[in-house]
């Protein structure tokens, strides 16, 4: 069975088997704060079933789809027909992406001068850009270390990863993911075939290396195997989170105090809601001498959102969720935000100073207690805001990069300049 497949199938069974009573529509966190926020959760879900069925087409069912953050909240055990919501708000968005009502995203990091590409590019020397993007497929490896795609807008979070992996000492093979893909970018979309396609090949490259677990960066890839991938392709080999993977060996690690003080943590919510990493980061950080966890008050399977991954289409829905997530932490009074997820460090780096946080993701906070120090140049750019400024910290990096600088700058307007 393809994963097409399984996106017909669950349409099918959908179609059947739902009732419209709106417990999805009612327990989808970014609901309230769009513009169907005041509406009856049942006629939401009518408006989704009437699209699905006879092909209408309302505000209520668009913005049921495109405001969806794939948090996979409504993919546990809040249907009572075990049904899976965000599959359908998938189905739905390639269904106005395909009837031309809607745009999809440009997000193909696998293209020769993707924005990924870019970014890593000018923030990073070139030894190190080929490291990160080159692949080492040892026949002999008993992990499997995979990125993902977003990350590379935050390069050192890679090789940070990177060097502690070294540190730890087992056999690993490396995926680059600027050349292979776990499909989210197209599962998002409403293309499950572009989806099936890359999950496909990156299953069968790791598979190929034989090894005993493979480990995910990023928690999107690491919930995408489960609720996308595997019910459609055997995986034979076990998925961890590098979380979960450096929480087994900080014993390993020359770990020294220089990354005390006070932290809340902000946790991938869908490996929350999942349950696929709720102690792995917590773990990581009871690890580092001298650093204490004041934890915000939802937390665990309680989380919230940072809300980044309405961002594409409902770019006011995600600021509001930000910064009711920003205003929780920093009502714990931490001097840090640790982040899990590099989205989540994207969306929070511009505007935590306005509530007196810094932001930090956790491999970087296990980085500095190791004496490994590398700029976070993406938080710089952002609050630089200023291609002039960022051309001229990134000049040697410009010089060495493969990319022309006509598209450096189109990138660099397009991610950095507001």
């Amino acid at each position: 069975m393809t994963i097409v497949d399984h996106y017909t199938k669950e349409k099918q069974r959908f179609l059947e088997n739902c009732t419209q009573c709106g417990l999805c529509a009612q327990g989808c966190p970014i609901l309230p704060y769009t513009d169907i926020g005041n509406s009856s959760f049942p006629e939401i879900q009518e408006s989704v079933f009437d699209f699905l069925t006879i092909g209408t087409s309302n505000q209520q069912v668009y913005t049921k789809a495109f405001a969806c953050m794939a948090c996979f909240k409504c993919t546990q055990e809040m249907c009572p027909e075990d049904l899976d919501p965000m599959l359908i708000n998938e189905l739905i968005k390639g269904e106005y992406i395909a009837r031309g009502l809607a745009n999809r995203p440009p997000n193909d990091a696998k293209q020769p001068d993707s924005t990924h590409r870019v970014l890593a590019g000018i923030q990073v020397s070139g030894s190190d850009y080929k490291r990160i993007t080159t692949a080492n497929k040892k026949r002999i490896a008993r992990y499997v270390f995979f990125p993902g795609c977003n990350v590379y807008f935050q390069p050192e979070k890679i090789l940070n990863a990177l060097d502690i992996m070294d540190m730890i000492g087992d056999a690993y093979a490396f995926l680059p993911g600027l050349d292979y893909c776990c499909g989210d970018s197209y599962f998002f979309a409403g293309d499950s075939e572009g989806g099936h396609q890359s999950a496909e090949e990156l299953v069968s490259t790791i598979a190929d290396i034989r090894p005993e677990a493979l480990v995910v960066w990023c928690p999107t890839c690491h919930c995408r195997f489960e609720k996308s991938i595997s019910p459609a392709l055997d995986i034979p080999f076990k998925i961890v989170s590098f979380a979960q993977h450096l929480a087994a060996n900080m014993h390993k690690l020359p770990l020294t105090r220089a990354a005390a003080g006070s932290v809340t943590l902000h946790e991938a919510c869908k490996a929350a809601y999942t349950g696929k990493d709720l102690s792995g980061p917590r773990e990581v950080l009871q690890h580092l001498p001298g650093v204490t966890l004041k934890e915000m008050r939802h937390h665990g399977k309680d989380t919230l959102c940072c809300g980044s991954g309405a961002v594409c289409w409902y770019p006011q829905s995600f600021a509001q969720f930000r910064n009711a997530r920003l205003k929780e932490a920093a009502e714990t009074g931490a001097e840090r935000l640790v982040t899990v997820c590099h989205f989540c460090n994207q969306a929070f780096m511009a505007e935590a100073s306005r509530f007196n946080l810094h932001v930090t993701n956790y491999v970087n906070l296990v980085a500095e207690a190791l004496g490994i120090r590398r700029e976070e140049k993406f938080k710089k750019y952002t609050l630089w805001g200023d291609a002039d400024r960022i051309l001229g910290d990134a000049h040697a990096h410009i010089a060495a990069s493969p990319f022309k600088e006509e598209r450096i700058m189109e990138v660099l307007r397009s991610v950095f300049i507001n």
